[in-house]
């Protein structure tokens, strides 16, 4: 259970600045980045979405930056997530994609959401060693539609959940400070999702002409 139901009760206790922060950016772009349980919360999500956006896409991410505890305080489950910049970019981008950290400790990346397209275009790119990818099934799917993943124009958007086993491969260590050093394995994950997103947008924009 989560310790508060949305942002505005969380507000109402923890400190930006000393217990979360806020980063993001909205550009000029169809599809935007959500790491809605970064820093300490889901750690990676945030460098991984971050890396993900580049300069192409709209990026967010709200951190947990508490000493300990970030999961138990300040995870808001996805379908209650309403932090008003993110709603803001959410709703000024057609697709969103959101990433998310998983607990299992082996090779895997949850892929769901109700973009099917996206979807499957995903699991075909990620089914190569060490990624592994799946629809996911579970009751955290992204199915909802009130998911912050199906929150932009198109009310259909993706989602990943990244395993801590997979995480720990991208990163030197998953504590603040290992974080600042990514692997191979990072760089290939991101330049794939990179790929399918930067096609998508370049297909979508064509069927507008």
């Amino acid at each position: 259970m989560d310790t508060y139901n949305n942002f505005k009760s969380l507000s109402k206790v923890e400190k930006k600045g000393v217990d979360y922060k806020i980063d993001g950016n909205k550009l000029n772009s169809q599809i935007a980045i959500i790491a809605p349980h970064g820093g300490g919360i889901e750690p990676g999500t945030s460098e991984i979405a971050k890396a993900i956006a580049g300069d192409n896409f709209s990026y967010y991410s709200f951190d947990g930056i508490k000493p300990k505890e970030n999961k138990k305080y300040l995870h808001i489950t996805s379908i209650n997530f309403d932090e008003p910049k993110c709603v803001e970019i959410c709703k000024n981008s057609n697709i969103v994609v959101t990433v998310h950290g998983a607990e299992e400790n082996c090779n895997i990346v949850y892929v769901g959401g109700l973009n099917e397209d996206l979807k499957y275009s995903i699991i075909r790119k990620l089914e190569c060693d060490p990624f592994n990818a799946q629809e996911d099934k579970t009751k955290h799917s992204g199915q909802d539609k009130r998911n912050i993943c199906n929150k932009g124009i198109n009310k259909a958007g993706l989602q990943l959940e990244i395993s801590k086993g997979l995480r720990r491969k991208m990163f030197k260590g998953l504590k603040c400070n290992g974080r600042k050093c990514t692997t191979k394995v990072f760089d290939k994950f991101v330049k794939l999702i990179r790929l399918v997103l930067c096609e998508y947008n370049v297909e979508k924009n064509h069927e507008k002409i």
